[in-house]
């Protein structure tokens, strides 16, 4: 009689080898980089992408709507050097805080650092539903957020965020990118 040779089977028990298979697959994942993607974290809080910008080169990164400004494209092109950091801004298809659904009568930019710092920039100047603007930020590492808010000079972001900086465009630009949470002030105040 011919004897049946079991084939055995092993499960590998390692967490490290599971969680480099798992790092593995999600490298060569095309949606890896929606995970380092900036996101609400409560109510009252949000998670920005604050990029670290190279000496004298420009780096252009995407501005992301939210949910109520989707159709809504932006770029803002970074160039740091000698100390300042220049910011181009240029959006497409805002729509106004109340054609949004959003809390506020107008938009205000934020630049947000690595150590959660908020520097209102002003009022971002629409000229119908677009956008052209440039701008100074005297930070080297930082994520803007675009929020719609009662006063201009308003001291907090409200949480009627319009749209948030991603990642940098060019694929191949290699630099370092905080996730850095900042606290919301409730719409309505």
């Amino acid at each position: 009689m011919p004897r049946n040779k079991s084939i055995r089977r092993s499960r590998p028990n390692s967490p490290a080898l599971l969680l480099a298979l798992l790092a593995g697959i999600l490298a060569l994942s095309p949606l890896w980089p929606i995970l380092l993607m900036a996101e609400s974290v409560s109510a009252n809080q949000w998670r920005v992408l604050a990029i670290a910008y190279p000496d004298d080169r420009n780096v252009e990164v995407t501005l992301g709507g939210s949910m109520r400004t989707l159709t809504t494209r932006g770029i803002s092109k970074v160039r740091w050097k000698e100390g300042t950091a220049t910011v181009e801004l240029k959006i497409e298809n805002l729509p106004s805080p109340s054609e949004a659904g959003l809390s506020g009568s107008q938009y205000v930019l934020w630049a947000i650092d690595d150590g959660s710092k908020r520097t209102n920039l002003g009022a971002i100047p629409i000229s119908g539903k677009n956008v052209e603007w440039k701008i100074q930020v005297p930070s080297r590492i930082f994520g803007l957020l675009i929020t719609a808010e009662n006063s201009a000079q308003a001291t907090t972001p409200s949480s009627s965020v319009a749209l948030e900086s991603l990642l940098p465009i060019n694929p191949d630009l290699v630099v370092p990118v905080f996730r850095v949470d900042v606290e919301l002030a409730a719409v309505g105040r």
